[in-house]
């Protein structure tokens, strides 16, 4: 084959008005393996589609129909078949689902915890100052901050702050209480809790914020 990937069959186009679903192969074959799968193979160019605008994908290159999937497979000892391609797609957003429920739930408790907690004014900058460690979602507030949103969770030795940027045009500045360079922020703050600690480090995937 002359390379090192694992050669496999990849859906290349969708045509829902003929040909149905359309694949590829991912890397070159010899001519010996291409006169195998010749006769299920077709070299399919925009001309030969009934309405080019109703097509998804690339409609330009050698291509097998679904239904010939199989026997490609077959006659190239293809291991990674397009069944096993589907089972480890399922797998993969199994676990994704499974991950995003934990990051959901955790959050969701935080939340709760951090719901009516005191607000006492502060400046961000400070709070940034003396922080242990910060931890940035998504770094939302690290690249959100110019249009006013983003969070931040903020780790102290005796305090953990939730700070949750208020800076929209839309927004009630009013309820501001932390103070940025921007609108300013509203933050929440409860005592140190190493459960909490571990929730944020879920939701945030320990993802530390890069800003000054």
């Amino acid at each position: 084959m002359g390379s090192e990937k694992t050669l496999k069959l990849v859906l290349k186009c969708i045509d829902n008005e003929e040909f149905g679903k359309l694949y590829a192969l991912n890397e070159e074959i010899t001519d010996k393996e291409k006169q195998l799968v010749q006769p299920y193979f077709r070299k399919y160019k925009p001309v030969d589609f009934k309405n080019i605008m109703n097509i998804e994908g690339n409609p330009h290159g050698w291509m097998c129909k679904e239904k010939d999937v199989t026997k490609v497979e077959e006659l190239l000892e293809i291991t990674e078949t397009l069944e096993r391609q589907k089972e480890t797609q399922k797998k993969v957003q199994q676990e994704l689902n499974e991950k995003r429920k934990i990051k959901d739930d955790a959050m969701t408790e935080i939340e709760k915890i951090f719901n009516n907690a005191p607000r006492p004014n502060k400046f961000l900058k400070k709070l940034i100052k003396k922080a242990d460690i910060i931890y940035d979602p998504r770094d939302s507030f690290l690249t959100d901050f110019e249009i006013g949103e983003g969070q931040l969770f903020i780790i102290e030795k005796n305090y953990i702050w939730y700070i949750i940027n208020n800076g929209r045009k839309d927004d009630d500045y009013t309820l501001n209480n932390i103070k940025t360079t921007g609108p300013g922020a509203v933050g929440f703050r409860i005592a140190y809790d190493e459960h909490v600690h571990e929730l944020i480090k879920i939701v945030s995937e320990e993802n530390t914020y890069k800003g000054k």
